[in-house]
C-alpha cells in the first residue's frame, strides 16, 4: 500500500469519527429562560428551545464553544419558536449559533440592538425578525471578527435605524460574512433607513473585510442607500436589487468592490430605482446588471463630488471631508439596458451642500450601454476620465472617442434579463489595462476570472459557479427552509 493511499485512508476515518462526534451531541430541550441558563451553565452544547412563544427574552450568551462542537441554541421545530415582548440576545461568546427562531411583533422601551453579536465565528441562521418597532435601534448589531448572518428574512421595519449594522474595530477587520437574506423595507421618510450599515464616519479610514453576497434585496426603499458603506475593503456581489429606491452606496472608505449583481426595476416612469453610488478612491465596480432603473437625482452609476475638509469633523474624531474626494476608481464590464436615466454620472450632486470638488481620475474599460437615455454625464471642464473597449447604441452624452464607440448591439430577451446576441463582435477585452488600477488586496478578493473574459459587456458563467454573474435570485433562493 503506498504513502498516499494509506493517508487518504487515515483522513477519511478520522472524518468520519468527526461526524459520529458532531451527530452524537445530547440534544436538551428547555422550555423558558431559566432552563437555558441553566443548560448552558451545566455544559450542553445542542439546546432546543420548546415550540411556543417567548416575551422579554434578556439574555447574553457569554459561553463558548469550539468550530469542531459549536454551541446551538435552535428551535424545536425552525419557525414555531416566537420571540416577542421587549427582548435583548447578546452573543458575546464564541462559536454559538442561533437558529430558526422567528423574532415577531416585539416592543422594546429603549434604543439599541435586538441582537447584538460581539464575540468571533458566531452564527446568526434560519431566523425571521419582522415589525420589531416601537423605538428606534438596529436589530442586529454585528461587531466582533468572522460572525456570519444567513438564510434571515428581514422585513417591516418602520423605526429608524438599520436592519443591520457592523461597527469597525481600530485594527485587524471584522472578516464577516451577510449571505442568503432577503432583505425589504417601506420608506422611513429620512435618513437612517438602510437594510445595512458597515463602518461609520470616525471608521472611515478601518478596513471591516465583510463580504456581502446572494442576498436578495426586495423593495428596499427605506432611503436613498440600500446599503451604505463607511469603511475599507468590503465587498458586495451576487446579489440581487430588485425595485428597490435608492442606491447601493460606498459612501466613505476605499476598496470597495461591486462584483457580478444584478440592479433591476420593472416599475414604470420615475421609479427612483438605482445602481451604484460611488464616493472616495480605489473602488471597483465589475460585471454588473443594470436595468429599467430610474433614480431620483444622478444616473445609474454615480460618482459624487466632494466638500472641503472640515475641522470641526476632525476634532470630533471624523474625517475632514463629509464628502470625501472621489477619484481613482475603475467600472468595468457592466452591462447598462434600457435604463430611464443616464448610465453614468461623472459630476453627480456638484454644487449641492458644498460639494465643489468634482470626481477626476475614472477609468471605464468593457462596458456596455444600450438604451434611449444619454449614457454619460460629465463636467463642462477637464475631468481626467479614461475609456477603453466601451461600446454604446443610443446617445453617449459625451464625445465620442476610441475607447467609446457607438455599435449596434443585438439583444436577446430572456425572459428577466437581457443578453446581447452579438458578443463576438464586440471589442475583445484587454484585461491588463484595469488589473493594474488594483491593489493586491483587491486581487485576492476579487471573484471575477479575468482568464475567461473575451470580450466587453458581463460574463455570465455557468449557473451554480462561481466567477461570473449568477442567475437572478427569487425568494426561494434566499431566507429561512420554514417560510
Amino acid at each position: 500500500m503506498n504513502k498516499t493511499y494509506r493517508k487518504s485512508i487515515s483522513l477519511l476515518i478520522i472524518a468520519c469519527l468527526s461526524v459520529v462526534i458532531v451527530t452524537a451531541q445530547k440534544v436538551t430541550r428547555v422550555g423558558d429562560l431559566k432552563e437555558l441558563v441553566s443548560v448552558l451553565e451545566s455544559g450542553s452544547q445542542v439546546i432546543e428551545l420548546a415550540d411556543g412563544e417567548y416575551q422579554d427574552l434578556c439574555l447574553d450568551l457569554k459561553w463558548s464553544g469550539s468550530k469542531e462542537q459549536p454551541i446551538v441554541i435552535k428551535a424545536e421545530h425552525p419557525g414555531k419558536v416566537i420571540v416577542k415582548g421587549n427582548t435583548s440576545i447578546v452573543l458575546s461568546g464564541n462559536n454559538i449559533v442561533l437558529s430558526g427562531i422567528d423574532f415577531n411583533k416585539g416592543k422594546r422601551d429603549k434604543d439599541g440592538s435586538l441582537i447584538l453579536v460581539s464575540g468571533e465565528n458566531n452564527r446568526l441562521t434560519n431566523c425571521r425578525f419582522r415589525n420589531y418597532n416601537q423605538v428606534t435601534g438596529v436589530w442586529v448589531q454585528l461587531n466582533g471578527r468572522y460572525n456570519r448572518v444567513d438564510h434571515c428574512w428581514f422585513e417591516g421595519k418602520t423605526s429608524g435605524a438599520s436592519y443591520i449594522n457592523i461597527d469597525v474595530p481600530k485594527s485587524g477587520g471584522n472578516h464577516h460574512l451577510v449571505d442568503y437574506n432577503y432583505f425589504s423595507r417601506p420608506p422611513l421618510g429620512k435618513n437612517g433607513g438602510s437594510a445595512m450599515r458597515i463602518g461609520h464616519g470616525s471608521m472611515a479610514k478601518r478596513y471591516c473585510y465583510t463580504t456581502v453576497e446572494f442576498n436578495l434585496f426586495e423593495d428596499c426603499s427605506g432611503e436613498s442607500e440600500i446599503m451604505s458603506s463607511k469603511s475599507c475593503g468590503n465587498t458586495f456581489r451576487y446579489n440581487t436589487f430588485l425595485n428597490c429606491k435608492g442606491a447601493l452606496s460606498l459612501r466613505q472608505g476605499v476598496e470597495g468592490i461591486v462584483e457580478s449583481n444584478y440592479f433591476i426595476s420593472n416599475e414604470e416612469g420615475k421609479n427612483r430605482c438605482g445602481g451604484v453610488a460611488v464616493r472616495s478612491r480605489k473602488h471597483l465596480v465589475v460585471n454588473n446588471y443594470f436595468s429599467g432603473l430610474a433614480p431620483k437625482k444622478g444616473g445609474v452609476v454615480s460618482f459624487g463630488s466632494a466638500s472641503p475638509s472640515d475641522p470641526k469633523r476632525l476634532a470630533m474624531g471624523l474625517i475632514g471631508a463629509h464628502f470625501p474626494k472621489t477619484a481613482e476608481n475603475t467600472i468595468a464590464h457592466n452591462f447598462f439596458v434600457n435604463n430611464r436615466s443616464v448610465s453614468i454620472d461623472v459630476i453627480n450632486d456638484l454644487g449641492h451642500r458644498n460639494k465643489v470638488f468634482p470626481p477626476d481620475s475614472m477609468f471605464f474599460f468593457h462596458n456596455v450601454m444600450v438604451g434611449g437615455t444619454p449614457h454619460i454625464k460629465k463636467h463642462t471642464e477637464s475631468q481626467y476620465l479614461v475609456f477603453e473597449g466601451n461600446v454604446f447604441q443610443g446617445s453617449s452624452g459625451i464625445n465620442p472617442n476610441k475607447g467609446l464607440k457607438e455599435m449596434k448591439v443585438k439583444l436577446k430577451d430572456e425572459e428577466q434579463v437581457f443578453t446581447v446576441k452579438n458578443l463576438k463582435s464586440l471589442p475583445a477585452a484587454d484585461i491588463s489595462t484595469w488589473k493594474k488600477n488594483l491593489t493586491k488586496g483587491m486581487l485576492k478578493r476579487l471573484d471575477f476570472d479575468l482568464k475567461k473574459v473575451k470580450s466587453s459587456g458581463v460574463y455570465y458563467s455557468p449557473q451554480g459557479k462561481r466567477g461570473g454573474l449568477q442567475q437572478i435570485l427569487q425568494r426561494k433562493d434566499v431566507g429561512p427552509n420554514w417560510m
